[in-house]
């Protein structure tokens, strides 16, 4: 006879692992059972909720996750009765999905736990729970002072298993939180032991769902990475809602780019991080920690939308839930044979206490580590315990035995960077969907090659004002839609706001409110400006990417191109808008430094055949509404290149010699140009050089990476370049014997001081 089995897939993995024989046994999870016992819903079902009530995605989930605790009957309860009138709103129109032949008239052994509620719904169907093991095993327990510690302890009897035999696929951790990730990261490393972190992250976190969301969910924009898991998992997407309006659309897919996942890249030889409560444990050696309280068990308050106020004799109240909790993790705890416990005391931010379920089963004593798994380990606990000793006069046996076996220049210090394998950095490069470079990555190594190494490698960014950068993508944003034909700028700010949950304080509605005024005004300027142009075709945030070695490519986003199509070839003009007062400069061409114009330019002529430029262009699109609005205008004029061949400027600007578009272009009487503007003029020559000089600028620096190069070495000439907005210089301890001299070279255009 057939058999449903209800279970976890770890579990179900087992089971057909152990019966060899094929089977007609159905396997569902408890969730997936209980909708086809009852009811399920999909997106067809959210939307309507969204648009009938207003709210977002989330909320409508919430709505309707809780439709299943009630049934056709007044509550007068007004919680319960709208979710009655909603549940049969959604009937009468047919957006609840129903399983009339789901047959339950079968052999049902349950393998997962049941709540009071789950018992409640399988009330009128014979089922039977596994009975669980009758051996029950009492854990040993570890107190540690500080988080480093207790991980430090794990590692050291990890190295102590594998030393004596026991498989690393025998090893697991648990009860593993984002809090123990980078410090597990650090010091397992100095063990060489690595971990399986089963991390999943978000389409819309990486460069492919960036772009696709960036180009309005265009699939075009990602052709370039269609081999990827990521494209793979976004046309799925697509293929959901292809019968979906425009509008609801992008509802849909921007919330899956958000909750779809792309997993990490695993290897051999890594000890997995598993989830206890949906794991089948075996013989394996199970390492769990921070056993403290709120964690194990979690402790559930009252906040769910039916409050216990409100909740009927068969639902779990907040009591109940915390109970079965700890009930089960118990349950769960003594079943697994060889589980190691620990938990701290202190982390440098906090302070915790431990977990309620410690004092049933008791505190162990700390065992004495009797061989040395990691030397740089020792090391670094030698100094700690050197530190102590200066400061403190405290002398422990630990200390004593270091001190036995070990000789370390304490007290003295380098700061220079001790380097990365090659075959590390291929293995990350590797890791990644794409590895890719962009102006500011470049920029960033050609400063100083360790600030790369920190933000790019190491991926430590920091992000010190977020609400600067958010109005410079506010004003970036309103500009690429309204130049498209959307001028409503108070909604498209709005929108914006909305789809990236910015928060409104009442000073960030300030400037908001600021930015909207502004961008108004500069919208107008920029339509005036482009009066004067013969160029009557525009891109605006045009993504390009460039592969440069394997997987690895150059990419970048041009603010705007105006061009104009001709027989053979197109002419245009680079513009890159600015939040903030910026000169181009063009001096430290030859040391990679300073080269965003020279990038675009590098990138247009790859995306476009055949293209002549007119110019290149800074647009700083801040406003001193201290000024007159004759003064802002002149503010907006375009500071940068241009080619000197009069006739394409006159495509670009045709009032060129009295210019209201173009600043610092000066025309003597004989319409020749005056020498005071000849440092901005370039000739086609000129310009291609440029291009040319910042391929092999792109080219010289990614060899540099993939050499590991990555000293502290800041660039240094008249002021220091290297650390300028570096947010790491309490990292590098960067000394005067770090900086690296450059000089700038006027040939092809310096710093614009005649433009003040």
């Amino acid at each position: 006879m057939e058999n449903i089995i209800i279970c976890n897939n770890s579990i179900k993995d087992s089971l057909l692992k152990e019966n060899k024989e094929l089977n007609n046994n159905k396997y569902y999870t408890l969730s997936e059972f209980i909708k086809n016992l009852y009811f399920d819903y999909d997106y067809k079902t959210i939307l309507y909720v969204m648009k009938k009530y207003n709210v977002k995605y989330s909320i409508a989930e919430e709505y309707l996750d809780n439709l299943i605790y009630v049934e056709d009957k007044k509550y007068n309860i007004e919680k319960l009765d709208f979710l009655v009138d909603l549940k049969n709103d959604l009937i009468d129109n047919k957006l609840l999905i129903f399983n009339p032949t789901f047959n339950t008239n079968k052999n049902i052994i349950i393998y997962e736990h049941l709540s009071k509620f789950n018992k409640y719904l399988l009330r009128n169907i014979k089922y039977v729970e596994k009975e669980k093991e009758s051996t029950k095993y009492k854990p040993t327990i570890y107190e540690f002072n500080n988080i480093d510690d207790e991980v430090t302890f794990v590692a050291d009897s990890i190295s102590k298993l594998i030393d004596s035999g026991v498989s690393i696929s025998n090893i697991k951790l648990t009860n593993v939180n984002e809090e123990y990730i980078g410090i597990i990261d650090r010091i397992f490393n100095l063990y060489n032991l690595k971990i399986n972190k089963h991390i999943k992250s978000p389409i819309i976190s990486n460069i492919v769902g960036r772009t696709f969301s960036n180009n309005n969910f265009d699939i075009e924009s990602i052709k370039d990475y269609e081999t990827t898991d990521t494209y793979n998992k976004i046309i799925n997407i697509l293929n959901k809602y292809v019968s979906f309006s425009d509008e609801d659309k992008k509802i849909l897919i921007e919330h899956d780019l958000y909750n779809t996942y792309i997993s990490n890249t695993n290897f051999d030889n890594e000890i997995e991080v598993v989830d206890y409560k949906n794991y089948n444990f075996k013989d394996e050696y199970v390492f769990m920690l921070g056993f403290n309280q709120d964690s194990v068990p979690i402790t559930y308050k009252d906040e769910d939308y039916i409050n216990d106020s409100i909740k009927l004799d068969y639902m779990d109240t907040t009591l109940d839930k915390n109970i079965d909790e700890e009930n089960r993790v118990l349950d769960i705890i003594q079943s697994i044979k060889n589980l190691t416990i620990t938990y701290k005391l202190h982390t440098s931010f906090n302070t915790y206490y431990k977990s309620n379920l410690v004092d049933i089963f008791g505190v162990s004593n700390i065992p004495k580590i009797d061989t040395s798994y990691s030397k740089l380990n020792d090391l670094l606990r030698y100094s700690y315990l050197l530190d102590n000793y200066i400061k403190y006069g405290e002398v422990t046996d630990e200390l004593k035995i270091y001190n036995s076996n070990y000789d370390i220049p304490y007290n003295t210090y380098s700061n220079k960077f001790t380097g990365l394998s090659k075959d590390k950095l291929n293995r990350f490069i590797s890791s990644k969907d794409r590895f890719n470079l962009s102006y500011s990555s470049m920029d960033n190594y050609n400063r100083c090659s360790f600030r790369f190494y920190i933000e790019k490698i190491l991926e430590l960014n920091t992000d010190l004002d977020k609400f600067t950068v958010t109005l410079g993508n506010i004003y970036h944003y309103a500009l690429e839609k309204a130049l498209k034909g959307d001028k409503d700028i108070e909604k498209i700010v709005d929108e914006y706001v909305k789809d990236n949950d910015i928060e409104l304080t009442p000073s960030n509605k300030f400037f908001i409110g600021v930015a909207i005024k502004n961008i108004k005004f500069v919208l107008s300027v920029i339509e005036k400006q482009n009066s004067f142009s013969k160029l009557d075709k525009i891109n605006t945030e045009k993504f390009v990417r460039i592969n440069l070695k394997d997987n690895i490519n150059f990419v970048g986003f041009i603010d705007k191109i105006l061009y104009k199509e001709l027989d053979n070839y197109i002419i245009a003009s680079i513009i890159d808008y600015k939040t903030y007062v910026k000169k181009p400069d063009l001096s430290y061409i030859e040391s990679g430094i300073g080269l965003q114009l020279p990038v675009y330019m590098y990138l247009a002529k790859n995306a476009y055949k055949n293209i002549r430029f007119v110019g290149f262009y800074l647009q700083n699109i801040t406003l001193d509404n201290n000024k007159t609005n004759e003064e802002k205008e002149d503010s907006l004029k375009l500071i940068g290149y241009t080619n000197s061949d009069t006739k394409l400027i006159e495509e670009f600007d045709y009032n060129y010699k009295d210019s209201c578009v173009l600043k610092g272009i000066k025309v003597n009487k004989d319409g020749n140009f005056s020498s005071n503007s000849l440092s901005i003029l370039k000739s086609d020559d000129e310009i291609n050089e440029i291009i040319k000089l910042t391929e092999e600028k792109i080219k010289e620096t990614l060899n540099n990476i993939l050499e590991s190069r990555f000293d502290i070495n800041p660039k240094y000439d008249k002021t220091n370049l290297g650390c300028e907005f570096c947010s790491y210089r309490d990292i590098c301890f960067m000394k005067d014997k770090d900086f690296v001299r450059i000089t700038s070279n006027n040939e092809f255009g310096g710093d614009t001081d005649e433009l003040d």
